[in-house]
């Protein structure tokens, strides 16, 4: 049926090349045999040689464990086995993220870390378990900061051990 459909595609297109070029709707029994004749030849396959392929053969378009978590190198060449989501690594980086204080200069809050001077929308590379992460110093108050990773956000205390 299928060759059919595309042998019956193909003498369509025909006609409709015929009817743009400006030859005759109908050609002579003779011609259309030839074009019928070349229509099966170039639809007909051959199977010349061909080895039945081996049983464990993988399928490149649904491999096995398509799906599962993807393992990754670190920089040291750990294998990392676990997809960690945006929110986790945030919350496991937010520890090593400890500012001395808070100050106001000029009416605007800096986030302070011993001489370095952060404000809201500057970033921090922070390098946890050999992959280096930037987060955004997304807003500042007087007892906390709030951070950002792509669009997870986490509010800490500016002093540890002290609540938000």
């Amino acid at each position: 049926m299928k060759r059919f459909l595309q042998l019956f595609s193909l003498l369509l297109v025909g006609a409709s090349l015929a009817r743009v070029l400006g030859q005759d709707e109908i050609s002579s029994p003779v011609k259309r045999q030839t074009t019928l004749d070349l229509a099966t030849r170039l639809l007909t396959t051959e199977e010349k040689g061909t080895a039945s392929l081996p049983a464990d053969l993988v399928d490149p378009f649904n491999p096995a464990g398509f799906g599962a978590p993807v393992a990754g190198l670190t920089k040291t060449g750990e294998v990392v086995h676990a997809v960690a989501t945006d929110r986790d690594i945030l919350l496991k980086i937010a520890a090593q993220i400890t500012p001395s204080g808070m100050m106001l200069f000029n009416g605007q809050p800096l986030l302070l870390f011993r001489e370095k001077k952060l404000k809201v929308g500057d970033s921090l590379t922070i390098t946890f378990e050999g992959t280096d992460y930037v987060v955004v110093i997304a807003a500042i108050d007087q007892s906390s900061f709030k951070i950002r990773l792509n669009r997870e956000e986490i509010t800490r205390p500016i002093k540890p051990g002290k609540a938000p």
